[in-house]
């Protein structure tokens, strides 16, 4: 068999596009790894060292992250690290995403901090209902274990506090005190009473409380941190009344007496609360003294706290009036100023609230733009590579349909040079090889290959291998009018024989084919002069049986000889 053209160029373009989407594969893969490796690096640190967090997930681009789960936990780091830096979670308009994932994948511990972190956001852009609303959800989930109700309701607690809903502070601490066992945590929550009872005016209440828990066995060190605290707030009850502002006043100057030097800002917290008392209790003197060192202190409190530097300037007009019994137009407008400076402030941080929302929304404008992008690249090179692999495996399918077409050709030649030797030299008896010469002679094969070996006779290939072709003629190479005579002349009338006993029963292939295996030529000759492939000889052979009712294993010669009765067909 003469040698086969080999497909190098499949092989070439094969390989290129292996190596294209092997460094697209690493490309991209490595890309992902780095920005894995920085999210979890983020996610370890975010609770001790938030900044560093924060820092971390700038260098990742989000809607380059691949998996679900990465999103998720990228958007709940970057609320952790904000809410931890005491920073605004205004812009974290997207971790109703990971809240969505996580309760999915049954993630129950991030899931409850993305709802905290959502809360929290919602807070951010003014929506105060819609957050107590979330938290009290999870409240009142039945699969809230009870430590994280505690904590739903601490979350809850702080929330009242900041928007002076103080009735609503009473009842979050007496459901947080139904929750806690430990004497140390209850005292810790009984003080918190001690604010929204006074500003509810029920400073006999609260005076009542302090008393009840310095009684406590669990009351905290005389000159402790915690008993310093417990003693302001007492005395604030206490100031709340003129006839007991004077104990209210002793009380506090003891608290600052233990307190020491403190910092310029943390006296101005007491010498505030000082002078109030010292008009309660009536001390004008003391209340002007206590404005005097609050002047020395050198602090800028319109910058330090606006609401702190009004209160003062009330303050004062309240000692003024006392003092002279007029109220001072000018200190008035200084109030007025202040208050407008507040307002002010506000509006400020309104416009930087509506800038940051601004900002948030063209951020995430940008990533979806971003991720619109990336996907679009993708599906380009998706398209890319569907092409190439289609191109590919067409050019394979050709090559392949071509390489064996070449295969039967060399079958098929070989077939026909056999059939050459078998005719050369007859012997005057020998019926099979006379009429291979005659059919050989009548198709000009002989000549065809006289003196030209076939692996190097490319023109005898090409007509050899458009045998079987669909598109070709049936009967182009043998006129079957002329060699049915000779098969009947050789072979005792067989061909007669058979359409007289089986009119209609075969069609005229397969009565081609039956007399040529009278003549003794194999499948593979037969498929060549037939102009068919050796496994639709096959095919014909069994429908010729199944027509005769003859077995797979029995002669179907020997079947039409007992059938014909004629000694011809031997």
């Amino acid at each position: 068999m003469s040698k086969l053209i080999k497909p190098i160029k499949i092989a070439y373009i094969s390989c290129f596009w292996s190596f294209i989407l092997f460094i697209t594969f690493m490309a991209l893969s490595s890309c992902g790894q780095a920005g894995n490796e920085k999210l979890s690096e983020a996610m370890t640190v975010v609770d001790e060292r938030p900044d560093s967090a924060y820092m971390l997930l700038k260098e990742i681009e989000y809607s380059g992250l691949n998996s679900d789960k990465d999103r998720a936990d990228y958007i709940l780091t970057r609320a952790k690290s904000n809410m931890y830096m005491g920073r605004s979670l205004m812009t974290d308009s997207l971790l109703p995403t990971a809240i969505t994932y996580y309760t999915q994948v049954s993630d129950s511990i991030s899931s409850f901090q993305a709802l905290v972190a959502q809360a929290y956001h919602l807070r951010s852009i003014e929506q105060y209902e819609a957050a107590n609303e979330l938290m009290d959800s999870i409240y009142n989930l039945q699969s809230t274990t009870n430590e994280r109700r505690k904590s739903v309701n601490k979350i809850l607690l702080d929330f009242s506090f900041r928007d002076k809903d103080f009735n609503r502070s009473l009842f979050l601490i007496d459901r947080q005190l139904s929750m806690v066992d430990n004497e140390n945590e209850r005292l810790e929550i009984e003080i918190k009473k001690i604010t929204p009872l006074n500003s509810l005016g029920r400073s006999d209440e609260a005076v009542a409380l302090c008393d009840s828990l310095f009684a406590l066995p669990t009351t905290p060190d005389t000159g402790s941190a915690e008993w310093l605290f417990l003693r302001m707030n007492y005395a604030a009850s206490l100031g709340e009344n003129r006839s007991t502002a004077r104990k209210a006043v002793a009380i506090l100057e003891d608290v600052i007496h233990r307190s020491g030097q403190a910092r310029h800002k943390h006296l101005l917290e007491f010498y505030i609360p000082m002078v109030n008392l010292q008009l309660n209790a009536g001390n004008l003197s003391e209340a002007q003294k206590y404005v005097d060192l609050i002047s020395e202190l050198d602090i800028d409190r319109s910058d330090y706290d606006v609401v702190a530097a009004a209160y003062l300037d009330f303050l004062k007009i309240v000692l003024n009036y006392e003092k002279t019994g007029a109220l001072s137009c000018s200190q008035l407008s200084n109030v007025a100023h202040n208050l407008r400076k507040v307002s002010n402030n506000l509006e400020i941080k309104k416009q930087e609230r509506d800038d940051a929302l601004e900002s948030a929304y063209d951020l995430s404008r940008k990533e979806y733009e971003l991720t619109i992008s990336h996907q679009r690249l993708w599906l380009a090179l998706s398209i890319v590579i569907l092409i190439a692999v289609i191109a590919t495996s067409l050019v394979t399918y050709v090559s392949h349909k071509r390489r064996q077409r070449l295969i039967d050709a060399e079958e098929k030649i070989e077939t026909l040079e056999q059939i050459v030797k078998s005719a050369q030299n007859v012997a005057a008896d020998d019926k099979q090889g006379l009429l291979k010469k005659l059919l050989l002679q009548h198709l000009g094969i002989i000549k065809t290959f006289a003196g030209a070996p076939t692996s190097q006779n490319q023109e005898a290939l090409r007509k050899i291998s458009s045998i079987g072709n669909t598109d070709a003629d049936n009967g182009t190479l043998i006129r079957w009018e002329d060699f049915y005579p000779i098969i009947d002349e050789l072979y005792g009338n067989f061909h007669n024989d058979l359409i007289s006993h089986y009119p209609n029963l075969f069609s005229e292939r397969e009565i081609n084919i039956l007399c040529l295996i009278q003549a003794g030529f194999s499948t593979k000759e037969i498929g060549v002069l037939v102009e068919q492939t050796s496994n639709s000889i096959y095919v014909s052979k069994t429908s010729i049986r199944k027509k005769l009712g003859v077995g797979l294993k029995e002669d179907i010669m020997a079947y039409l000889t007992s059938k014909f009765g004629t000694s011809g067909l031997a």
